[in-house]
């Protein structure tokens, strides 16, 4: 195996790690999966770092590692919500954002005009994310007698969602915009 297929490997133990998450959720393992779910999030960490640091990044890595975020980040909010620990109202921004941020990213990776990068509101609204769901898992019971704090628990991650996917969609739009005068002046540029 090439060194550069590390990350690529950390990607798909993160996609194998949300079938454990799964069956440790639905076997009442909840604080073993709330582990798996963390242990994923390391894995993203780690592979982004050593893409980035050893240059060791792959078309298949673009696709994977977005892939393996999502798919984790959606199970564990359904399961969560299935399991009475989350609220629908929360479980729906997220999943709407990390869909069209996916699908987006897709769509950008195959056009490969425009380079797919992570910036610093999506890694915050992620912190905010997976802090919300360790908090609310291992703190279930208190925020069942107090939905107050529970609902205050949840607007910062569901607040940042919402910010980071409109400045994507803007950063993205800009983007776009860019390519295309670029492209209509290197047309002009060719007719003269």
């Amino acid at each position: 195996m090439k060194l550069k297929n590390i990350p690529n490997l950390l990607s798909v133990i993160r996609i194998c790690l949300v079938f454990v998450f799964v069956a440790l959720f639905f076997t009442a393992h909840v604080y073993a999966a709330l582990f798996v779910f963390l242990l994923a999030g390391a894995t993203d960490v780690l592979d982004g770092y050593l893409a980035r640091k050893n240059n060791w990044i792959t078309n298949l890595g673009k696709i994977l590692d977005p892939l393996a975020d999502k798919l984790m980040q959606c199970t564990v909010l359904v399961c969560l919500w299935i399991g009475g620990i989350i609220p629908l109202w929360f479980v729906i921004p997220f999943f709407v954002k990390e869909f069209c941020t996916l699908l987006i990213g897709l769509i950008v990776i195959k056009r490969r005009s425009v380079a797919v990068v992570s910036k610093w509101y999506g890694k915050l609204t992620v912190c905010l994310f997976y802090l919300t769901i360790v908090v609310s898992t291992v703190f279930e019971s208190f925020f069942d007698a107090h939905a107050v704090l529970e609902v205050l628990l949840f607007i910062p991650a569901v607040a940042f969602a919402v910010f980071s996917f409109a400045a994507y969609i803007k950063h993205y739009a800009y983007l776009k915009h860019e390519e295309i005068n670029k492209g209509t002046l290197l047309k002009m540029r060719k007719e003269q």
